[in-house]
């Protein structure tokens, strides 16, 4: 063959070499383009594979989400049906105990607080009935008391009458067999007892002879009684005052007249079922009387109460002045720590200072409680907290 090219044998050698060479490189491009189509077609199998995984998962997760949704909401309808039922429940209850209208119209939104707002305002009108009943029991003792002295003392004017005829009997034959100058001693020391300091109206100072004034007055009255510095004065049941010296302060125009108070400097007087108060030391009517209940002195504030047309005020039991009318539905007890009383008016629940007289928070929450120092309060739904001062230290929400 290398004849007929006319090449040696050498060159045919190198020419065949060449060709296997070439051969092989033709071979390993072929592969590696087999090698690259089937890495392509691995990489859009697995590229495939993950996109329908990463699907799946997905759809997996939305089921969970869907399902968890559903669990979330049956237990929220669940809870919210539990609610309304014991809320049905709890009214129902309330409703066959109470006998009178509830006094707060629009109830919190929750039940718990809505059950907890119905038990304190029946706590409170229990705790304002037991104060009205109390003070009633008091009076009708008060009333029993003087009843039984004036019974007793009508006794003893009539057994001292007789007793009075007895003594006069016996002692006119012993006075007669005295000597003179016992008589006068004795005569003496008599008018000494009968006659007393009184300081009159201008700061002076009289003597007066009490005695005397008491029987003038028992001529023209059913009834006298004296008192440290006044008497006390009756015609045809009704009862009025008189100084010392006889002189009538106030005419019989009263139902009751209290034993003298000498914390407050006054006694409690009735007419035509009100009541109101008469100064011990002017011997006015100082508390006009129309009210329907005066209440005891509260020894922490230095107040007492008073209620007309079912509303509420208070007094001053310092001076006897009033620190605000009757215009509350309720006056809760007073607290010793703030200083506050808690109110009612309305419906709505507010703090007032008998110190500051005036409202420190108004009128205007739907439940009101004291806790470690601050006041919990409720309103349309929401909760805080209020301090002495009246102020939101914990907002509303």
């Amino acid at each position: 063959m290398s004849k007929l090219f006319n090449i040696s044998k050498e060159q045919f050698e190198e020419m065949q070499a060449a060709a296997e060479k070439q051969a092989q490189d033709i071979m390993r491009f072929a592969m590696c383009l087999v090698a690259k189509e089937e890495a392509e077609g691995i990489m859009k199998s697995r590229n495939a594979a993950i996109r329908a995984a990463r699907a799946a998962a997905e759809t997996e997760a939305q089921d969970i989400l869907k399902s968890r949704y559903s669990a979330v909401r049956a237990a929220r309808s669940a809870a919210e049906a539990e609610a309304q039922d014991i809320l049905k429940s709890r009214n129902a209850a309330i409703k066959t105990e109470k006998k009178r209208k509830q006094q707060a119209k629009t109830p919190p939104k929750n039940a718990d607080t809505d059950a907890k707002t119905k038990r304190k305002i029946k706590a409170r009108k229990d705790e304002a009935e037991a104060r009205k009943a109390e003070a009633a029991l008091k009076r009708r003792q008060m009333e029993a008391e003087k009843d039984a002295k004036e019974e007793k003392k009508r006794k003893l004017r009539t057994w001292g009458f007789i007793s009075i005829i007895a003594i006069v009997i016996i002692y006119s034959f012993i006075y007669s067999i005295k000597s003179c100058q016992k008589e006068d001693e004795s005569e003496d020391s008599l008018e000494e007892v009968a006659v007393v300091t009184y300081h009159n109206d201008e700061g002076g100072i009289e003597n007066l002879d009490v005695s005397s004034v008491e029987e003038m007055l028992e001529k023209k009255f059913d009834d006298v009684s004296k008192y440290d510095n006044y008497f006390e004065i009756r015609k045809n049941s009704k009862y009025g005052i008189a100084d010392l010296k006889g002189d009538i302060k106030i005419k019989p125009q009263y139902d009751y007249i209290s034993s003298p108070d000498e914390d407050l400097g006054a006694v409690e007087v009735r007419k035509e079922g009100k009541y109101g108060m008469v100064s011990l030391k002017t011997l006015t009517e100082i508390i006009e009387t129309k009210y329907d209940y005066i209440g005891f002195v509260s020894e922490e504030s230095k107040t007492f109460e008073v209620s007309a047309n079912s509303k509420y005020g208070l007094y001053s039991a310092i001076d006897l002045s009033e620190i605000v009318a009757p215009t509350y539905d309720y006056i809760g007890s007073y607290n010793e720590k703030t200083g506050l009383f808690e109110v009612q008016k309305n419906s709505k629940y507010g703090l007032f200072s008998p110190q500051k007289r005036k409202e420190v928070a108004p009128c205007e929450y739907d439940f009101i409680s004291y806790d470690s120092g601050l006041y919990g309060v409720c309103k349309d739904g929401k909760s805080g907290y209020l301090n002495s001062e009246g102020s939101l230290v914990k907002p509303l929400q």
